[in-house]
């Protein structure tokens, strides 16, 4: 029984020392954020997610396939399972293409952020360099 209570006691100390997300102090900028960006997520589905992203002879391309005049875009390439190939890249011409050598082979996930009249826009595609 002793060793019964002296487990309880310590699993409450244990987990009452662990950070949690529904006590951190930044709780509510965190999910602040993540309204915002599910919000541009949905903005950029209801035009039809104007960005896509093609590959042109070893280069990865962002394109335009809309009227929508977007002139900048910042690119996040987010390795699945390897957070030191991570990158980003802030304040692009929309017609930039990047060497497709420059990334590991994986999957990525690509993050594209732009505006349009004030408002932002994300895309969120899925890539596999080979």
């Amino acid at each position: 029984m002793i060793a019964f209570v002296a487990f309880i006691v310590t699993l409450a100390v244990i987990i009452s020392s662990k950070d949690s997300e529904l006590i951190s102090e930044d709780y509510y900028i965190k999910e602040k954020s993540f309204n915002e960006d599910f919000d541009a997520q949905q903005r950029a589905a209801d035009y039809k997610n104007p960005i896509q992203v093609v590959d042109r002879n070893e280069f990865i391309c962002f394109v335009n396939t809309s009227k929508l005049d977007i002139q900048k875009i910042d690119l996040a390439f987010i390795r699945m399972n390897h957070g030191q190939a991570d990158f980003t890249l802030k304040n692009q011409n929309l017609r930039t293409c990047l060497l497709s050598e420059k990334l590991e082979q994986g999957n990525y996930e690509i993050q594209m952020r732009y505006k349009i009249n004030n408002q932002d826009f994300l895309q969120i595609v899925t890539w596999y360099n080979k």
